[in-house]
């Protein structure tokens, strides 16, 4: 029975049978295929899988706030600004403990400025400051100037020409007797004023604690300050009068020689005496005083920044933020093999460190231009922002300086079927 059957099973008819698929799927089988590749090519046709390049990037704005940076280490003498009050630019901001007035020395600055930067010979030689300002270390260079404006009017009048030299003798010894007298008086001043400061220092601790009115520091330190003023005085009256000393015994020596050579060498000696008088006020400023370089607000990174305070060189003490409205700017460096593709217009995807994407979301930004000559092997890429910082969940970011963070440039957004293509493309070529 076993045989007859398998013998049943082997014949043509029975494999024929076995070996012919039902009509159904005949009709039907090839219809659903067909369906099958037109969906598949119809989502990756709708599916975009876009070409990329990531790299870090920098968000800055064009107009960043301006850093307050120590140049010296010293005492804070005067604070003249609080903190988040709104400031112009050149306004002084903090005073260190030096020898000079900052007003007195504001006001040289005034007066060098008043005279221009191409000053005529008359001009540099009408400028004057009154005798009693207290420059500090900046006197040197006034006195200086004051010099060689001296030599210049010997050059172009000698108000001597006319004396006989037992006339220049006894000019000569009247003045000797006027520094005499003017060095006494200072010395004097000099003795009050080493004993107004000591007082001062004991007023100041007695404030310290609570046992002495502000009011009677205050006086004390004007005090101090008139004293300073009449010394002042008194040494601009000693320097004047060695100047016509100078020029008397130059007159009778016979050094002096009205030559246009002369005067225009005593020309060019006023005019580098004034110059260097110029930047010897810059450089007190830079050493003595923090102005802010633009218009804005203060923000002091010292949370109670007081008077004797004692402060590092080189420490940065706060910022002005621009109170005009900033353009926000991002720069990318990206390799410069991954570069070819980058072209502005392009769409940005930003995500900053310190803003969480899951609760803050991304930046959507665009490529503005790149830079055409690399940087130690990298291409900057400046990507632009819309006008405020929203992102793709609608918060909006404060822009602040230097912020960092991950960036997606999308170069081409290729549909996927488009991918499976050129995958298949390239293994044709690399085939062939």
């Amino acid at each position: 029975m076993q045989e007859y059957e398998n013998i049943e099973i082997r014949s043509e008819e029975v494999q024929e049978i076995l070996g012919t698929p039902p009509g159904w799927m005949a009709r039907y089988g090839t219809l659903f295929a067909f369906v099958v590749v037109v969906v598949v090519g119809w989502v990756g046709f709708l599916i975009k899988y876009p070409d990329t390049v990531e790299s870090g990037i920098t968000v800055t704005t064009t107009d960043p706030p301006k850093r307050l940076v120590t140049e010296t280490r010293g005492r804070v003498k005067t604070v003249m600004a609080k903190n988040e009050q709104v400031v112009s630019a050149g306004q002084v901001l903090i005073v260190f403990d030096n020898n000079a007035n900052l007003e007195d020395v504001l006001t040289l600055e005034t007066a060098i400025m008043a005279v221009g930067n191409s000053p005529s010979d008359s001009t540099l030689l009408s400028f004057y400051l009154p005798g009693n300002v207290v420059l500090g270390e900046l006197k040197d260079e006034l006195y200086d100037f004051y010099r060689r404006q001296q030599d210049l009017r010997q050059y172009l009048s000698n108000p001597y020409d006319n004396l006989n030299l037992q006339q220049l003798n006894k000019e000569l010894g009247k003045i000797q007797s006027m520094i005499r007298s003017d060095r006494e008086r200072w010395a004097n001043i000099d003795r009050q004023i080493e004993s107004v400061e000591g007082r001062l220092r004991r007023e100041e601790q007695l404030s310290r604690e609570n046992l002495l009115a502000q009011d009677k520091v205050s006086r004390t330190r004007e005090e101090i300050l008139s004293l300073r003023r009449a010394r002042e005085g008194i040494e601009s009256s000693i320097k004047n009068k060695e100047l016509d000393i100078d020029g008397i015994r130059s007159e009778m020596g016979g050094v002096q020689q009205v030559t246009k050579e002369g005067r225009q060498e005593a020309a060019i000696a006023l005019r580098e005496s004034f110059q260097a008088l110029q930047k010897a006020v810059e450089e007190w400023k830079r050493k003595f005083v923090i102005s802010s370089p633009i218009d804005g607000i203060v923000s002091f990174n010292l949370e109670s920044i007081s008077e004797q305070q004692y402060v590092e060189s080189d420490r940065e003490i706060g910022v002005v933020v621009p109170m005009k409205r900033q353009k926000t700017k991002g720069f990318v460096q990206v390799d410069m093999s991954r570069s070819g593709k980058i072209r502005p217009g392009q769409k940005v995807i930003v995500r900053l460190d310190s803003y969480s994407y899951a609760e803050y979301g991304a930046i959507e930004a665009t490529v503005e231009k790149k830079s055409q000559v690399p940087i130690e092997g990298k291409i900057i890429v400046e990507v632009s922002f819309k006008k405020d910082l929203v992102t793709t969940l609608g918060k909006r970011i404060e822009p602040s300086r230097e912020m960092k963070g991950d960036a997606v440039i999308i170069t081409n957004d290729k549909r996927f079927i488009e991918r499976v293509f050129e995958r298949v493309r390239s293994r044709v070529v690399q085939e062939g």
